[in-house]
């Protein structure tokens, strides 16, 4: 028995990208796989189903192709420059490195004493102490035991005591930043112990030998411009007298006098003893340096 399937004709085919309205009149699959069981007989039929298409097919790899001698050669250049650069930054550091130790290690050598000579308080010794502040006088006097340095106002900059820069150790000395130049004159009468080259860190300098006051004082004058003065050990300076030029000589990072004072052989704090014996009487015939003997006659 054979199904007449004419009806399916006058339907349109299912295809992929349209579907039409389902036809109520027409047979179901399942109930035309029943009637074609009922009758004895099968028929197979094939249904249009849709086909899978890929959304897009890859694109094919395209091999490297391979670096001509030019492309490895700027390479190997490139990379020849990086390490250059870092080795050239790497130098300073090193190099500063060695100048910082071997700075430490002179600076060390110019320091007179360590912080266990130091006495229990300054206030022991008596060079230092004083009964009243007094504004400083760098005016020339010659009525008092001593003097300042200079004979204008200096700027003060590192002070007697501990420091951590540039340095870290004690510095026994008071530093005045006077200019390149400026010339320097004794604080007191005194005898000269060492003059010119030094080698410990001080550079051209100079060291007298005072009596103040009954005690025993030295003032070592440093960093001052090669051949600023010509002062021979055992020379006889006055207060006031040429003792050299502002420098930078030696252990230095720039101009400035390093004034350093012992009293009886004990570091002292420059500016309280200056303080002091700025305006201590003398007992002695006043007399002129000549510094200020020399500019007197200019003048006149």
């Amino acid at each position: 028995m054979r199904v007449n399937l004419s009806a399916f004709a006058e339907s349109k085919v299912c295809m992929p990208d349209e579907l039409p309205e389902p036809n109520r009149d027409l047979p179901s699959r399942r109930g035309l796989r029943a009637t074609l069981r009922h009758a004895g007989e099968e028929i197979s039929f094939r249904v249009p189903r849709r086909t899978h298409v890929p959304a897009a097919a890859p694109e094919p790899v395209v091999p490297r192709a391979p670096r001509t001698k030019r492309q490895k050669f700027a390479a190997a250049a490139a990379l020849t420059s990086v390490c250059g650069l870092a080795l050239v930054a790497a130098v300073p550091i090193a190099a500063q490195t060695d100048v910082t130790e071997a700075a430490a290690a002179q600076q060390e050598l110019f320091s007179e004493f360590s912080a266990a000579d130091m006495p229990d308080s300054f206030t022991d010794v008596e060079g230092i102490a004083s009964e009243e502040i007094t504004a400083a006088s760098y005016t020339f006097n010659p009525k008092v035991l001593v003097n300042y340095p200079f004979a204008s106002p200096v700027m003060l900059t590192d002070p007697f005591g501990y420091r951590t820069a540039p340095v870290e150790q004690f510095h026994d000395a008071q530093d005045f930043a006077a200019s390149a130049g400026t010339p320097i004159q004794a604080i007191a009468d005194g005898v000269v112990l060492e003059a010119g080259q030094t080698t410990d860190g001080c550079g051209f300098g100079l060291k007298l030998e005072h009596e103040i006051d009954g005690q025993t004082v030295t003032s070592r004058y440093c960093h001052m411009i090669d051949n600023s003065h010509t002062i021979q050990v055992g020379d006889t300076l006055k207060m006031g007298d040429p003792a050299g030029e502002v420098g930078s000589t030696g252990m230095s990072f720039g101009a400035h006098l390093h004034l350093a004072l012992r009293v009886n052989d004990e570091p002292v704090d420059p500016m309280p003893f200056l303080a002091k014996y700025n305006t201590t009487p003398r007992d002695i015939p006043d007399r002129i340096p000549t510094s200020v003997k020399a500019s007197s006659s200019d003048k006149s």
